[in-house]
């Protein structure tokens, strides 16, 4: 292992960009995608459209996961200054 060079800090940063960058995006197209069926937009062929409750409940499930995750990665990225302000550690954060 390099002295200059961190491995598993990079490896780390790759996981999280690779999740960040491609996981989320893709899950919250897949929730505009079962939202899409779940009103009858899709595959309907010119008849009438039947909603589908269950997909609509499904995709507001998804479209809430991915809303939870962003909140959660904006308070991580501002946890030491919250915590320095507020006087509460959350997140690991160092609250001197």
């Amino acid at each position: 292992m390099s002295e200059w060079f961190n491995y598993e800090a990079t490896l780390k940063i790759l996981v999280f960009s690779l999740l960040a960058g491609a996981a989320l995006p893709g899950v919250f197209a897949l929730g505009v995608r079962l939202h899409a069926a779940g009103v009858g937009e899709i595959g309907t062929g010119g008849a009438t459209p039947h909603r589908n409750p269950v997909l609509i409940a499904l995709a507001w499930a998804i479209y809430a996961l991915v809303v939870a995750v962003v909140i959660l990665g904006v308070l991580y990225i501002a946890r030491d200054y919250i915590a320095h302000h507020t006087g509460w550690a959350f997140l690991g954060a160092d609250p001197t």
